[in-house]
């Protein structure tokens, strides 16, 4: 099948077809936009109604709440339980690892205590009253402990339980 049109005849035609072409996508594509407008306007306009804004007063009322009170309390009283061991200049970690470390033969560490606010740890275990001795003798000589206490009845005792306190800067 020829096309018996002349050129200027075609390219007049073509020219019409693009131009219903463009018209066409362009209604297309504004019919698309006012249907999202209409669905998201509502949208909107509900959110924008429901919350109206906070003025700074509103805001620092709201933030003062009971809840938030007991909130603020209790982070705080945390913050205050575990800042001994953020600030510590060595872990207390370190000093039991040497406690542990120059333990003698025949020692059994069995339970370990620490306590921040005065620095203590309290090793409570078994051994015989000779092997206490050397215990508290090996502590007694390492720098990072000020006091190594043995309790009067763990070294008199009969039954070979210990408790053994010690402070220091950890």
């Amino acid at each position: 099948m020829a096309n018996i049109l002349p050129l200027q005849a075609q390219k007049k035609i073509w020219h019409m077809y693009r131009a219903r072409f463009l018209i066409a996508a362009s209604l297309v594509s504004l019919a698309l936009s006012a249907l999202a407008l209409f669905v998201l306007v509502p949208s909107f306009l509900a959110l924008e109604l429901a919350a109206p804004p906070l003025s700074d007063t509103a805001a620092r009322s709201a933030a003062n709440t009971p809840t938030d009170v007991v909130t603020i309390s209790r982070t705080q009283a945390i913050i205050a339980a575990l800042s001994p061991i953020f600030s510590a200049t060595s872990s207390p970690s370190q000093a039991i690892i040497a406690a542990l470390s120059a333990r003698p033969p025949g020692v059994v560490v069995q339970n370990i205590t620490y306590t921040a606010a005065p620095a203590r740890i309290t090793f409570t275990g078994t051994a015989s009253r000779d092997a206490i001795g050397a215990y508290r003798d090996a502590l007694t000589k390492d720098p990072r402990f000020t006091s190594v206490a043995v309790p009067v009845d763990s070294l008199i005792g009969t039954n070979n339980n210990f408790t053994l306190s010690l402070q220091g800067n950890f």
